[in-house]
């Protein structure tokens, strides 16, 4: 019987992974070992003598309250998870089982769900796919932080990072993110990796501000520029009169007018870096906010429920640097349109 996620009947206090469980041998009670060798013996040793069987009162109270099933590998999980604390898999709202209702029989192993039931997934209204792509729950991807518990930690789009996570720990290879690519510090902001996204999205805004100011302050400029080339018949008209008109600017205003182009390039090099490394940053971010989850647990705290209330993504967040990326683009030609 798993025991991680219950309570310690002695202590009140949630079993981790890492503990030492002992089990009473007459009844079943599952408890730490310390509060077992503190008491001298079972903490339901007054009720032994009643035939208390603690497994059949679980199973009991597990019948009696409504409970979620996991779809994936079959075990119960209480109402208010969102994530199967066994194998990680999303638990739908509508995989809520009572005393009343029949409790499939899953079966475990499969990477896409149920050998016994393979319709399980369509008798919940969830998807027919596996949330973890096929990698078995219990992969560790560095420091003891498993697939299932990455899974809670990413919540979206978990097929595609968890496989993409098992690839660069085991061949040490990602994929190109292209959503990363697109919204470079944005991206990593929606991600909630703050201090990196800042950084990046900072970067980013500072260069549309100056690009902006330089398309504005300078707009007669770039005007006079693209008359250049409107007025001239042929190309060899084209490199004279381009000529020209450098040859009569200054060399801050040759600056101005190749600075937009300068700000693209390195706009463009921001991108290209951010698709290639954005997934190993965010497994290394995953990696290590787990841990710390996991190591800063509260007494009585169980670390399973935190990860499901931590992570994520923050879409307030990316919508709002979005209108604001948004405003600042089309700024110059809103103003440039009344000059």
């Amino acid at each position: 019987m798993d025991y991680i996620g219950n309570k310690c009947p002695a202590c009140q206090k949630y079993f981790h992974a890492d503990d030492d469980i002992v089990v009473c041998p007459e009844c079943g009670t599952p408890q730490h070992r310390e509060c077992y060798e503190k008491n001298g013996h079972c903490c339901n040793e007054h009720l032994h003598a009643q035939g208390y069987d603690y497994q059949k009162e679980h199973e009991n109270s597990a019948d009696n309250a409504n409970v979620k099933q996991c779809p994936n590998c079959g075990k119960e999980n209480d109402p208010g998870q969102f994530f199967c604390t066994h194998c990680g898999t999303p638990l739908s709202p509508n995989s809520t089982v009572g005393a009343n209702q029949q409790q499939p029989n899953y079966g475990q192993g499969m990477p896409f769900g149920n050998a016994q039931n393979p319709n399980a997934a369509n008798a919940y209204n969830i998807p027919f796919m596996d949330p973890l792509g096929g990698v078995p729950a219990d992969t560790d991807f560095g420091d003891g932080v498993t697939a299932g518990e990455t899974a809670k930690y990413v919540k979206q789009n978990t097929p595609y990072f968890i496989r993409v996570f098992s690839n660069i720990k085991n061949f040490n290879k990602s994929k190109f993110n292209f959503a990363a690519a697109i919204f470079t510090g944005g991206y990593l902001l929606y991600r909630k990796m703050y201090k990196l996204g800042a950084i990046f999205a900072s970067i980013q805004l500072l260069l549309l501000i100056v690009e902006s100011y330089v398309t504005i302050a300078y707009s007669s400029l770039f005007s006079d520029f693209i008359n250049v080339y409107a007025n001239s018949g042929n190309m060899a008209d084209v490199v004279n009169g381009f000529y020209q008109y450098i040859g009569g600017l200054s060399a801050v205003q040759i600056l101005m007018l190749y600075l937009p182009t300068l700000i693209d390039l390195v706009r463009i090099a921001m991108m290209i870096v951010m698709g290639i490394c954005t997934n190993r940053m965010y497994m290394k971010h995953c990696i290590k906010q787990i841990t710390l989850i996991k190591q800063n647990a509260a007494e009585g705290e169980n670390p399973e429920a935190t990860l499901q209330t931590k992570g994520g993504v923050n879409t307030a967040l990316a919508v709002s640097l979005l209108v604001a990326y948004l405003i600042i683009l089309y700024l110059p030609n809103f103003i440039t349109g009344f000059m």
